[in-house]
Parts: C-alpha cells; structure tokens; sequence
C-alpha cells in the first residue's frame, strides 16, 4: 500500500499545480475527460506534503472557471441560433449534444443563476450549464463568481477526500476506480438510448 500512495503522490508532484489547472479547464470544455479522478489524488499528495491543500483547490477552482469562461464567451458572443448550429455539427467531438443542451438551458431558465452552484457537483453538467448560461445573456460578473464558488466548493470537498482516504490507497484507488467505470458507463448508455427507437434503454 505504501508503494500505490508513493506512486500517486510522485505523479501529482510532476503534474503540480499547472496540471491540476489544465486538466480543470480540459474537463469543462471536453466532459468526457473528469478531473472527478484528478482532484482527489491530489489530496493525497497534500496529505504527504508535496502540494498544498489551499493550492490543490485554487488550481482546480481557476481551471474550472477559465473553461467556463471559454464556452460561455463562445455562447454569447455567437448567440443561441449560432450556438445550435455549431453545436448539431461539432459538438460530438466535445461531448455535447443539443438535447443535453436543451435540458441545461431549461434548468437555467427555470431556476436562475443558483443552478450554476449546484452543476459543479455534477460531471458532465458543468460544461452543459455554461452554454445556456452564455446563450441567456447572464451578465459576466455573477457568471464568473457563482461558478468559482461552485468550483471552489467542489474542489475542496474532493481534495478534502483525498486527504481523508490517503492512509489507504487501495480504497482510494477502488474509489477512483468506479468513479472511472461508472462515467463512461453512463455516456455509453446514453449513447445506446439515443440509438435505439423512442430513445429507450434495452430492456426498458
């Protein structure tokens, strides 16, 4: 066991902070790369001293909010009309789809600028929510706050987890594991409704 949390923490030392940033900022602009595996073994590497806490959760709330940045500048400067055509023919390749699109920009419409706090817990939702966040017009200011508090809330319970499950990596690792298998699981599923008639899971 000793071995496995030597390993992770001499990786998070080569990554650092400007890793634990990009990878931040590629989540939300690509979600079908987590940072959901990134954060917490950074916490183990700060349970051992090699990075700090306060770093870990300041480089990961500032890579979330500059790809936040990124797709919501992209949103609103282009509009909702532009943004769906670009969307229909590029955003397979970044994981977003026009229904999920859709689905983001109702939750934004209907609860307001709140839902912003909460999509940070949620993989995939993140990069969804700035979108409509954009197409909506939502001024720059409470955009770029809610959304570094909602990172900045996310990042420390993830890193906090790290430190807590450092003594015991394999359970770490096991976490991380499933945490892996389960989000790709889900995007194939979802994938699979899409493909089949009414939209439905097989079985279903």
């Amino acid at each position: 066991m000793e071995e496995i949390r030597t390993f992770i923490e001499s990786v998070m030392a080569e990554l650092g902070y400007g890793g634990i940033f990009l990878a931040a900022v590629v989540e939300v602009v690509f979600p079908p790369l987590p940072s959901d595996l990134l954060i917490p073994a950074a916490g183990v590497a700060a349970a051992a001293g090699v990075l700090k806490p306060e770093g870990v959760v300041l480089a990961a709330t500032g890579g979330t909010v500059a790809g936040a940045l990124i797709l919501y500048t992209l949103a609103r400067v282009a509009g909702e009309p532009i943004a769906r055509r670009w969307i229909r023919r590029y955003g397979h390749w970044l994981g977003i789809r026009e229904a999920g699109m859709d689905r983001s920009l109702q939750l934004f419409r209907r609860y307001g600028a709140p839902v912003l706090l909460f999509a940070h817990l949620i993989p995939g939702l993140r990069s969804g929510i700035a979108i409509p966040a954009g197409m909506s017009g939502m001024p720059l200011l409470p955009f770029s706050g809610l959304t570094a508090l909602g990172a900045a809330i996310r990042a420390t319970l993830q890193t906090t987890a790290g430190m807590l499950l450092a003594p015991h990596p394999l359970l770490l690792i096991s976490t991380l594991f499933l945490i892996g298998a389960i989000i790709p699981m889900g995007l194939a599923m979802r994938a699979l409704a899409r493909r089949r008639p009414g939209g439905r899971l097989p079985g279903s």
